[in-house]
């Protein structure tokens, strides 16, 4: 019984030795952040995406009310006229979603052009 026993016991520790090895090399995680390049790509890309979809009743350089308001700085001031919190969640959610008088363009815009349009609006 001790035999079986202290063969259990040499199992175990070397299970343990592997998987301590394993955690060791393994790199942690980082949050990748897109490269410059990529950040432009997807400013330009975004700027494509507001002109066709957003500018019919938003202004890009302006605070002024088009038919929805001006998007000018939108990200500095921080709230959405409402009161809400302005965030790239908040945004992507009201662009995706639509609100009081704008439609939803969950179905007319892939993620990645949702993605871009808001690195353009912080731009603004």
């Amino acid at each position: 019984m001790t035999r079986i026993a202290s063969g259990i016991s040499i199992v175990l520790m070397v299970t343990a030795l592997v998987a301590a090895a394993g955690t060791q090399s393994q790199k942690p995680q980082q949050k990748s952040t897109p490269a410059p390049a990529t950040i432009s790509a997807q400013i330009a890309s975004g700027k494509q995406v507001y002109a066709l979809q957003c500018s019919v009743c938003h202004f890009a350089q302006s605070t002024e009310k088009k038919i929805g308001p001006g998007m000018k700085g939108i990200y500095s001031r921080g709230k959405f006229a409402g009161g809400g919190k302005v965030d790239d969640e908040s945004m992507r959610k009201w662009i995706e979603s639509g609100g009081k008088d704008m439609p939803a363009f969950k179905d007319s815009l892939k993620p990645n052009e949702v993605r871009d349009l808001l690195a353009y609006l912080h731009t603004l």
